[in-house]
């Protein structure tokens, strides 16, 4: 790995020191000064991989300096984290708006999201996925989305990833089936309300629905860049849902799409298990708070009797509850299970996303998830390839 560079500009001696001493554990070359002009200096000759300003300091502001960066082509692409001393979610909103990746508090409470920032944006580049063409034997890939506590942002992680799998396979054809029992949401999500889903589809006889039917039929969501299966829509259609059919809707979509994300939740039951075991990637939702962990233990508990092999498992912490919660290495500790992502607390980003029907990554394009997503879609598609090979 490429020993990498960090730049620390902050006027306070005790809190610069302390951050030093975090990166040179890291095996970071560390660069400090206490001056913002100065540290331009250092950042136009030595282009560090990341830089970690108080917004405080002394000789120039934080957004002036961001903004001289940004102006910069030798730093405009530069990853820069404000650690500051200033709660005002004013200031925290002008120094986003000024070009800063990250906006942290200096308090005990947002240390461990501090932390996941950090490992984020010193992280190796993943490897692009591969150009080649997809072999149409194998079938379209399965990448199965599920949590063990509602509220965990499954759904909207779904539908995002699925989005952003057209910047690494631009002519994959990807269609989302939202399998939600008893009431879907993903169709509220992308702005879906048309009357064909996944209980009237099943509906149908077997023979109307082949690879044509669904190739040609379902509807189409420009923005999203996938054609979507939409979940059932009220809890009366769900008791009449056809589950017979499921299997052949699902070999259906195989057939005719390279990539089917579906989206389980919490409604795990014997009627999902053989979507879960069929799985190329089955990507586990797990939220900072000890209730999802209790359960999520459970359900890893129960995947494994079923034979899933955790090789088949991403694991995703999503920070739904805000700035408190379990860092990350204990949420590994408790669940013995390495977490493959993880998505920084959003205030309520992801909720007016989803409430304008918007790809998080085109509502705020900026937003260090955006860039967290794209490397999602990026993974399971290196994970999916990797355990197709593996099978064969």
């Amino acid at each position: 790995m490429t020993k990498k560079t960090v730049l620390i500009m902050d006027g306070d001696t005790a809190s610069r020191n302390f951050m030093a001493r975090i990166f040179i554990q890291k095996q970071c070359h560390v660069l400090e000064t206490s001056l913002g002009m100065e540290g331009l200096a250092f950042a136009w000759r030595d282009h560090p991989d990341l830089i970690l300003v108080d917004p405080n300091i002394t000789d120039l502001s934080g957004e002036e300096l961001l903004r001289k960066l940004r102006a910069d082509a030798r730093t405009a692409s530069v990853p820069a984290i404000a650690l500051s001393s200033d709660p005002n979610p004013l200031r925290k909103k002008a120094c986003r708006e000024a070009g800063f990746n990250e906006y942290f508090y200096k308090s005990e409470e947002e240390v461990p999201l501090l932390m996941d920032a950090i490992d984020l944006w010193l992280r190796e580049p993943a490897e692009p996925p591969s150009e080649e063409p997809m072999d149409e034997n194998k079938g379209g890939q399965l990448i199965v989305f599920l949590s063990a506590k509602g509220g965990s942002g499954s759904s909207s992680l779904c539908a995002n990833v699925a989005m952003n799998i057209f910047q690494h396979k631009p002519k994959a054809r990807v269609v989302v089936l939202d399998s939600v029992l008893p009431i879907g949401s993903i169709a509220f999500i992308v702005g879906y309300d048309g009357l064909m889903n996944l209980s009237t589809i099943a509906a149908l006889p077997p023979e109307e629905t082949n690879e044509t039917f669904f190739r040609e039929n379902l509807p189409e969501l420009p923005a999203w860049q996938f054609r979507l299966l939409a979940g059932v829509s009220d809890p009366e259609k769900t008791s009449n849902l056809n589950i017979n059919r499921i299997g052949q809707i699902i070999q259906m979509l195989k057939a005719t799409y390279d990539y089917i994300f579906i989206d389980i939740g919490r409604s795990l039951s014997q009627i999902i298990l053989p979507l879960i075991r069929q799985a190329d990637v089955v990507a586990l939702v797990v939220s900072a708070d000890m209730v999802s962990i209790v359960l999520t233990r459970v359900i890893l508990g129960y995947l494994q009797e079923k034979g899933l092999p955790p090789y088949r498992i991403y694991a995703i912490l999503n920070r739904v509850v805000g700035f408190e919660g379990v860092s990350k290495s204990e949420v590994e500790n408790l669940l013995g299970l390495s977490i493959q992502n993880t998505v920084p607390y959003l205030g309520g980003n992801f909720s007016l996303a989803n409430n304008q029907h918007i790809p998080l990554a085109l509502k705020f394009p900026g937003d260090t998830t955006a860039m967290i997503l794209k490397e999602m879609a990026s993974q399971m598609i290196g994970m999916a390839d990797r355990v197709r090979a593996e099978s064969q």
